[in-house]
């Protein structure tokens, strides 16, 4: 009987013994596959090639152009002043009008004693066009320290501009400008700048520049809200189509095919012109092969191939 009980105690232990190593080889052959497939893995990463498209890098003339928003004014544009203290008496010219220098506006009944009935009359300071008047109802108060009216020469236009620091420094008296009409359809005309100021205002950061020009086919009409592109200096820089270039957190970079691997390069932004971008580093060189085409999927040293 105990003999019985001894081969069925054994019978159990060598089965506990084989179930036990069975499941021992089975994790084994589950952790060497899932190794197989990490190497498999790597290698196939390792081993793959990105396709991309490249273009040479090459210094280019870079005209950058500077846009402003202003306000036409005429070329002068000159308040009106009263020489004598009266009563407004009449009217002789009408808002938009043309007159010429020392053309009658209007006249003054002076209404002081020793001038009674004499009128005396405001004249115009330019050949213009009478922009606006102030006054309309005989018998009103014109103090000789306030403007009666406002004339401009409508042939000749300056826009007044408030440029910040970066935008001065790169702005030249002469340079070519060019005066558009804010709302669509209509040409500009060509102006150049006049006047730019030498010192940079400490409250406003912001300096005045002034662009005029000939306006005798009347394109623009005084007072008109104007787009003001001015032709600033003509220097040499690198360009590269927009989306060769890369933005991180904190960095904005592209990469280049050194010998079929990528190499990435940190780099600052700069003028942008159409879907090109101006890219500045001290590592850039003429000549490099800049990948514009397939760099979003790259990192460090992937192998690349050119289409």
């Amino acid at each position: 009987m105990k003999g019985k009980i001894q081969d069925k105690q054994n019978k159990k232990g060598l089965l506990k013994n084989i179930l036990i190593i069975s499941t021992v080889i089975v994790f084994i052959i589950i952790f060497l596959r899932v190794v197989f497939k990490i190497i498999q893995g790597t290698q196939k990463t390792t081993d793959v090639v990105y396709e991309v498209e490249t273009e040479k890098l090459r210094q280019v003339p870079i005209k950058e152009t500077i846009l402003f928003q202003g306000i036409a004014e005429g070329d002068p544009q000159v308040k009106v002043y009263s020489k004598v203290s009266g009563k407004f008496e009449k009217r002789i010219v009408n808002e938009g009008d043309f007159v010429k220098k020392d053309a009658i506006l209007f006249y003054i009944n002076r209404d002081m004693p020793g001038f009674e009935g004499q009128l005396a009359p405001v004249n115009s300071p330019i050949t213009g066009v009478v922009l606006s008047l102030y006054y309309f109802d005989k018998g009103a108060f014109i103090d000789p320290q306030k403007p009666v009216g406002e004339i401009a020469n409508q042939k000749n236009i300056k826009v007044v501009l408030k440029a910040g620091e970066d935008s001065l420094v790169k702005i030249k008296k002469g340079q070519r400008a060019v005066l558009i009409p804010s709302y669509k359809g209509q040409d500009g005309i060509n102006g150049f700048v006049d006047t730019v100021s030498p010192f940079i205002n400490k409250d406003t950061l912001s300096g005045t520049v002034i662009v005029k020009a000939s306006n005798n086919e009347d394109k623009i009409t005084v007072g008109m809200s104007v787009d003001v592109v001015i032709d600033a200096i003509e220097r040499q820089g690198f360009m590269v189509p927009q989306k060769a270039v890369l933005m991180g957190e904190d960095i904005t970079y592209i990469f280049i095919n050194d010998n079929n691997m990528a190499k990435r390069i940190d780099v600052k932004t700069g003028y942008m012109e159409n879907d090109r971008i101006e890219i500045i580093s001290e590592k850039l060189q003429e000549g490099m092969d800049i990948i514009v085409s397939g760099s979003y999927k790259l990192n460090e040293n992937l192998k690349v191939k050119v289409k």
